[in-house]
C-alpha cells in the first residue's frame, strides 16, 4: 500500500511540475538506461541479463527561489527505477539548502563527500556493469561509493584557488534504516571531501568517520574509517586517472548487481586510461583490492568503447572482468539517455 502511495505522490508531483514551474523555477529532468549482458563464472554460466543493475535511470525534481542580496533556496526530490524491469521506484537524494557568496548549507539525504569526490566522477561507466565500484575498484555500499547517507548536514564551499570542499555531520540519535531493520545511530559521524583543479590537473582527498552508536534496542558496532586520495589528469582528449583508498569497509562485491561476497578492510587501487576523439571514447580501467587480516583480494580490469550521439545520449561496449576466488567475466552493450 505504502509503494502505491509513492508511485502515486510521485506521478501527480511529475504531472504538476510544469504547472508548479511557471511559479518558481522548477526543473523536471531524468535518465533512462539499460544494459544487455552475458554474465560467466560461479553460478553464471552464460547467462544473458538485461536492466539497469547500476541504478543509472532516477527522475529529477530540482527547484530553487532567488532570495536577493545574492542568496538563494534550492531544493531536490529524486526517485530511481530499472526501465527494463518495471521496478518499482525508490528514493535517492532529497534535501533543502541555502546558497550565496558564502557556499551552501543543505539538509537532508545524500551522497557522502567521500563518494562525491573522484570515484563515480572520474569512472566513465559508473553504473554500468563494467563500473569499478563493488568490483574490486572502488569501495562500495553506503560508506563507500554507492548509495545514500539520511540525516546530513553539509556545507559545500565556493571554489577558492581552484579548490572546493565539503563538511557533513550527522546529528540525528535516532536509529537509521526502516522500522524492520533498524541500524545503528550515525550521531557523531563526520564526512570531508574536496577536489582542487588546476588546468588540466585534477586532485582530490576525502575522509569520513562514520559512527554506528547503540540506540534502544539496536546494538552498536565500531567506528568506519574510510580515507582516499586521488589525481587526474585530462586534455586533449587524454584522460588518466589514479585513486588509492584505505578503508575499513569495502562494501560488497557484486557481479552486474548481484551479490558475491562482502569486504571488511582493505587498500584499494583504481586506474584509468582513456582517449576521446570525435564522439568516441576508448577506455580501460585496472583495480585490486587487498583485504587486510587474511581477507578476499579481489582484482578488477575492464575496456570499453562509448559513442556520443549527442551530448546527452549514447551508446556502449565492453567486457569487464572480476577476480575472487573464482573468475567473473561479463560482455555486453548499453545505451543511455539523459533528458
Amino acid at each position: 500500500m505504502q509503494k502505491k502511495l509513492l508511485v502515486m505522490a510521485v506521478g501527480a508531483t511529475i504531472a504538476a511540475a510544469p504547472f508548479v514551474a511557471a511559479q518558481a523555477d522548477v526543473k523536471l529532468r531524468g535518465m533512462l538506461e539499460v544494459d544487455l549482458v552475458s554474465v560467466d563464472g560461479g553460478k553464471f554460466n552464460s547467462e544473458v541479463q538485461q536492466g539497469d543493475a547500476g541504478g543509472r535511470s532516477r527522475v529529477f525534481i530540482d527547484a530553487s527561489k532567488d532570495l536577493g542580496n545574492g542568496l538563494k533556496a534550492f531544493g531536490r526530490y529524486a526517485w530511481k527505477t530499472d526501465p527494463s524491469n518495471g521496478s518499482q521506484i525508490s528514493a535517492r537524494d532529497q534535501f533543502v539548502g541555502l546558497k550565496g557568496g558564502f557556499g551552501a548549507v543543505k539538509f537532508g539525504r545524500m551522497p557522502t563527500p567521500y563518494k562525491m569526490n573522484g570515484g563515480v566522477k572520474w569512472d566513465p561507466y559508473t553504473a554500468t556493469f563494467l563500473e569499478a565500484r563493488r568490483s574490486g575498484g572502488m569501495s562500495g555500499d553506503a560508506f563507500g561509493h554507492n548509495g545514500f547517507v539520511n540525516d546530513i548536514i553539509q556545507y559545500g564551499s565556493p571554489k577558492f584557488a581552484g579548490i572546493k570542499f565539503q563538511v557533513g555531520f550527522i546529528a540525528d540519535e535516532k536509529a537509521t534504516g526502516d522500522k524492520s531493520k533498524p541500524k545503528p545511530a550515525m550521531n557523531g559521524t563526520f564526512l570531508f571531501g574536496g577536489t582542487g583543479v588546476w588546468g588540466p590537473i585534477s586532485a582530490i582527498a576525502a575522509y569520513q568517520n562514520i559512527k554506528q552508536r547503540a540506540v534502544g534496542s539496536v546494538k552498536g558496532k565500531d567506528d568506519v574509517k574510510q580515507a582516499k586520495i586521488g589525481i587526474r589528469y585530462k586534455a586533449n582528449g587524454l584522460i588518466a586517472a589514479l585513486q588509492l583508498e584505505d578503508v575499513d569497509s569495502a562494501g560488497s562485491i557484486r557481479i552486474n548487481g548481484n551479490k558475491i561476497t562482502s569486504i571488511g578492510a582493505a587498500k584499494i587501487t583504481w586506474g584509468n586510461l582513456g582517449y576521446k576523439f570525435g564522439n568516441t571514447l576508448i577506455t580501460g580501467s585496472y583495480g585490486k583490492t587487498n583485504a587486510d587480516n587474511n581477507g578476499q583480494d579481489v582484482t578488477y580490469g575492464m575496456l570499453g568503447v562509448t559513442y556520443f550521439f549527442a551530448k546527452k545520449v549514447r551508446a556502449y561496449a565492453g567486457y569487464a572482468e572480476t577476480k575472487t576466488d573464482t573468475k567473473y567475466k561479463m560482455i555486453g552493450a548499453g545505451m543511455r539517455y539523459d533528458f
